[in-house]
């Protein structure tokens, strides 16, 4: 569908909107995002964001999970301004106290009780390949373990090592060779109507044998999972098959790195979603949420690991950028003084609530998973068969827009409804949002919604 004709099919001002998109559309590649709706932010704060024609929003998407605080949060934007009367950056071939303090509160708040190290990155993107990188120097193996339907970034060795892209675009770009997909566990649709703790064994079990009887486990330097698959449609595995991996990656020296890019930072109701699972991972992988909403990235884990690199093998001009190191810093000061990870669960559980009883009232609701305030709404076209619905879902998201509320479709078979809202959101919005969704589920199945938005 093209920007213009979008105009055509709703009633909602979006004229200003629509004039940025195409000039958007004219000078950016498509190839950088998806695009959903024709929605150019102008302002943001707390929970909203308004857009250029004055809408306004819930944001149930916190852009990509990175607003966990809130948007433009006054404690996070007054540590910004502070740090202007200073100096804006400087690359770490000299030192800079923002930096050390950073380091030092990672150190401090991430599991693990051994002697750990920091390393300083922009993107969760490049937090992932540094997490490799280590692995394979510390390791000196040349395999890397993976799962289907996982994301862990854009750049080479992240893409490489993501199940979420496509063979084919694998394929055209020589993603690295030497990557093996498992699968995640599903406990929604898991294999031969097993219980939860049965899924966990059956999915680990995959696992044990391809290490036995495939590829042997000796040979793999690092294994790279999601506490929770978000991408895949918030697949929270049961507890007995992390646990189960930890020890599986403990017995044949694979490195256990926990990527919680968008997981992390208090979403869950816990700081870090791995600690659901009482595990002390080797290595910890934080983005996005960390730095408020300014980028910055960071991997945290045992000095050893991170101690292999000779200097240079990590090194970006940008990384531990001055100002988004500050912003980090009272990011997670505000985190733990303002108890956001207590508020997530809090929250998650009211809204988990809310959607099962809308489970309950409506056929297309098939599953409402995840944990604190990382949920996933799954369409189905019936309850019996799970068949997945991406057409309802698709439209469901679209109605949500028009009525005020931002959010989209995520999962494996792209029929999950992404719920990630800051965490600062008020209990009077959630309700707002909740609401808002089903009655764009009411919309969607009276046919009230055209297909041709899809």
């Amino acid at each position: 569908m093209y920007i213009k004709e979008i105009s055509k099919l709703t009633s909602k001002k979006i004229s200003k909107n629509i004039r940025i998109a195409e000039e958007y559309e004219k000078y950016v590649t498509k190839g950088f995002a998806f695009k959903y709706f024709p929605v150019a932010i102008v302002r943001t704060k707390g929970a909203k964001v308004w857009d250029a024609d004055g809408n306004e929003y819930i944001d149930f998407l916190s852009s990509a999970a990175t607003y966990n605080i809130g948007h433009t949060n006054d404690y996070v934007v007054k540590a910004i301004k502070e740090g202007l009367d200073y100096f804006i950056h400087y690359c770490l071939y000299f030192y800079h106290e923002p930096a050390v303090k950073f380091a030092k509160l990672l150190v401090e708040i991430t599991p693990g009780n051994f002697k750990k190290k920091v390393t300083f990155g922009l993107s969760g993107s490049d937090a992932c390949d540094t997490a490799i990188k280590a692995s394979l120097l510390y390791t000196e193996r040349p395999n890397i373990a993976s799962f289907t339907y996982s994301y862990h970034g854009t750049t080479y060795a992240s893409l490489s090592a993501s199940g979420s892209f496509s063979p084919k675009l694998r394929k055209r770009i020589h993603a690295l060779p030497n990557v093996y997909f498992f699968q995640y566990p599903d406990t929604y649709r898991c294999p031969f109507n097993l219980s939860e703790e049965e899924c966990g064994e059956y999915y680990l079990s995959l696992i044990e044998d391809f290490f036995k009887s495939i590829v042997a486990g000796e040979s793999f330097a690092v294994f790279l999972i999601e506490p929770i698959q978000g991408d895949a449609g918030v697949l929270v595995p049961p507890k007995n098959f992390m646990q189960g991996l930890r020890k599986l990656t403990k017995e044949y020296g694979i490195v256990f790195a926990d990527d919680e890019i968008q997981a992390g930072m208090a979403r869950t109701g816990k700081m870090f979603a791995i600690e659901h699972f009482n595990i002390e991972p080797d290595l910890v992988i934080v983005a996005k949420a960390i730095g408020g909403g300014m980028p910055v990235s960071a991997v945290v884990g045992r000095e050893e690991i991170l101690d292999s690199a000779p200097p240079q093998t990590y090194f970006a001009t940008s990384a531990a950028h001055a100002l988004s190191v500050r912003a980090a810093i009272a990011t997670i000061e505000y985190i733990i003084r303002e108890k956001l990870a207590e508020r997530a669960e809090k929250l998650g559980n009211y809204a988990k609530k809310r959607f099962n009883e809308l489970k309950e009232k409506y056929e297309i609701v098939g599953d409402v998973r995840g944990l604190g305030l990382l949920l996933g709404v799954e369409i189905v076209k019936s309850k019996e068969t799970k068949e997945p619905d991406r057409k309802s879902a698709l439209k469901i998201i679209w109605r949500c827009w028009e009525k005020g509320l931002l959010m989209m479709t995520y999962g494996k078979y792209g029929n999950v409804l992404r719920v990630a809202p800051p965490l600062v959101i008020t209990k009077e919005e959630l309700d707002k949002a909740i609401d808002i969704i089903e009655e764009s589920i009411k919309d969607v199945i009276a046919g009230r919604v055209s297909d041709e938005i899809v």
